[in-house]
């Protein structure tokens, strides 16, 4: 890992001047636009203006040199090791209302969506909002990991293990130590006290004869402190515990020395001490393997003790624990909950429902998905609970274990009222491998919001899946697609390219002709900027051909959208 956190973050020595000069563009646009957010509505001209200035920035510089990597220190954002943004003032510094959240570097992809960029600036407008204060989880870092953007990547401090170079402690944070003039005081003040102040009153002190230890002696004492400073209480004393039930076989006593046991268990769940529970649970199963030849009596009273230990109520009772463990700690969660097996699913499930910060969620979520692979349907199970978060949760676990089962479970969820539910199984549809997920992705492409649709049919385009071609033409052809902004048109276009290529070519040319009109048809005109725009992207020699003829069209923005993608094909060809 060190050598990729040395790949990641060394300065370079060569840069080039224009992409940094580039970069340093975009951030300052950024930055002002980021500003905006609080200053105008989302309406307002002038914010508009803004953002799709901004997106020209961001798409120019994309295209030209590549993905814009920006390294993240206390006060200074960095391209290719140079300083591209520079704010000292804690309370308006952009890099360092990231660096405190963990991020170290943050870079935006090429075919970076406007929706993303426009997100991001919510994120990094939330700061200071009324509305995020009320909700201490909402931090920079897990409103990224909520989004889950396609083309905007970040790297946190956690993921580096130790690699980075220590982090700066804000001075104010820092406390100082004391000055010598201060130490002196103290001294004097002490050195003015006499043994009679010293000596507790009405008690006689006699006389003291001081022993003076030996070399040897004092070498002894200190080995002998160090070896009691590095005892594990709780260590001996489970480990006590155990050899008693090993070598117990009074039923009496070896139910009692369970009960013993499983006391410890519950102080040190309710500690968060899931490092030394675990040994607990580890010690049970132990026991239980046959090769301990222990009788059927002993038996039922370990497994006695091992479902009591896993109460649902004790379980979802963690949560108060969960929400304040370091991450730490809570590193330690998953593997003891994991030797539950399945009987622990309901109650951690309810878990997951009612936790409060994101970090516990996800390691909840992971510990979900281990317990779920051998276990599915305990998660199908629970998954039409009225709660769309958990609902949504249980998904993205679904979608992580997959296989046949799984895919049978998310059609009913393609048209669920809850936005985000929908949006997780979109995702979760996407990332999956098995054959029938694509052609579920057909059902998004007429989802009530616009930001699900266009990724359905980006899915459908990557994944090469030619059932998505018929329903997407169906759409060209439909009167609602005269209502649906340019943005989407040009997608549905570019994804009817993808899937077609030479075979839609009769249709695009259909749609670079219009007819004489006095007034201008701003629809057809649109419908004809797709089409070039999706010969473009086709680029065979029949698609040039078709833009060679839509060049001598009669509407000027045909035309000359025509000529531009001939250009883009084949420079010089558009002349």
């Amino acid at each position: 890992m060190a050598n990729v956190a040395d790949d990641l973050f060394d300065d370079e020595v060569d840069y080039d001047k224009e992409e940094v000069k580039s970069a340093k563009d975009v951030v300052q646009h950024l930055t002002k636009t980021a500003k905006t957010l609080k200053i105008y509505l989302s309406n307002n001209p002038i914010h508009q203006k803004f953002i799709n200035s901004l997106f020209e920035k961001f798409s120019a510089h994309l295209e030209d040199y590549g993905p814009l990597r920006l390294r993240i220190k206390q006060f200074e954002l960095l391209c290719s090791g140079q300083a591209v943004y520079e704010n000292l003032n804690r309370l308006e510094s952009l890099a360092f209302r990231l660096f405190i959240d963990g991020l170290r570097e943050v870079s935006f992809h090429p075919g970076l969506e406007k929706e993303e960029m426009i997100s991001f600036l919510q994120i990094l407008g939330k700061e200071g909002d009324a509305d995020a204060a009320e909700d201490p989880d909402d931090d920079i870092v897990t409103l990224l990991w909520e989004k889950n953007f396609a083309h905007i990547q970040y790297i946190l401090v956690d993921d580096l293990k130790g690699d980075m170079e220590e982090i700066e402690a804000c001075k104010e944070m820092r406390r100082e130590p004391p000055s010598p003039q201060q130490l002196q005081a103290v001294y004097n003040q002490e050195a003015n006290i006499s043994p009679a102040e010293l000596r507790p009153k009405g008690v006689d002190i006699p006389s003291l004869h001081i022993f003076k230890l030996t070399e040897e002696e004092v070498s002894s004492v200190r080995r002998e402190l160090r070896w009691e400073e590095g005892i594990d209480i709780v260590n001996e004393l489970e480990g006590m515990l155990f050899d008693i039930i090993r070598i117990e076989r009074d039923l009496k006593l070896f139910s009692e020395v369970l009960g013993v046991i499983d006391n410890i268990l519950e102080q040190l769940m309710f500690r968060g001490d899931f490092a030394h529970a675990r040994k607990i649970l580890e010690f049970f199963w132990e026991m239980l393997d046959p090769s301990k030849g222990l009788e059927s009596v002993y038996l039922e009273e370990l497994k006695k003790a091992l479902a009591r230990a896993g109460d649902p109520e004790r379980i979802v009772k963690l949560e108060p624990v969960l929400n304040g463990l370091s991450s730490e700690k809570l590193d330690d969660f998953l593997p003891f909950m994991v030797l539950f097996q399945k009987e622990v699913i309901p109650a951690a499930i309810e878990l997951l429902a009612v936790v409060q910060t994101m970090k516990v969620r996800r390691v909840l979520c992971d510990t979900l998905e281990e317990l779920g692979r051998d276990h599915l349907e305990s998660l199908i199970e629970k998954v039409d609970d009225d709660r769309w978060y958990l609902v949504r949760n249980l998904i993205y676990i679904i979608g992580k274990i997959g296989g046949e089962r799984a895919i049978e479970t998310l059609p009913r969820f393609i048209h669920h009222p809850e936005l985000k539910v929908r949006k997780e199984v979109l995702h979760v549809l996407d990332a999956m491998t098995h054959p029938r997920a694509p052609e579920l992705l057909i059902g998004f492409i007429s989802d009530p919001d616009l930001s699900n649709r266009v990724y359905a049919m980006k899915s459908l385009a990557k994944k090469q899946v030619k059932e998505g071609l018929r329903p997407l033409l169906e759409l060209i052809d439909s009167k609602g697609f005269e209502e649906k902004a340019l943005y989407e048109k040009k997608e549905i276009f570019n994804a009817v390219a993808k899937l077609g290529g030479d075979s839609v070519l009769p249709t695009m040319q259909q749609h670079l002709k219009t007819r004489w009109s006095l007034f201008r048809n701003i629809q057809a005109e649109e419908r004809g900027l797709c089409a070039a725009l999706a010969l473009q992207r086709i680029a065979s020699p029949g698609a040039i051909d078709v833009l060679q003829e839509g060049r001598a069209s009669k509407n000027k923005t045909i035309r000359e959208a025509c000529i531009k993608a001939l250009d883009l094909i084949l420079p010089g060809a558009g002349k």
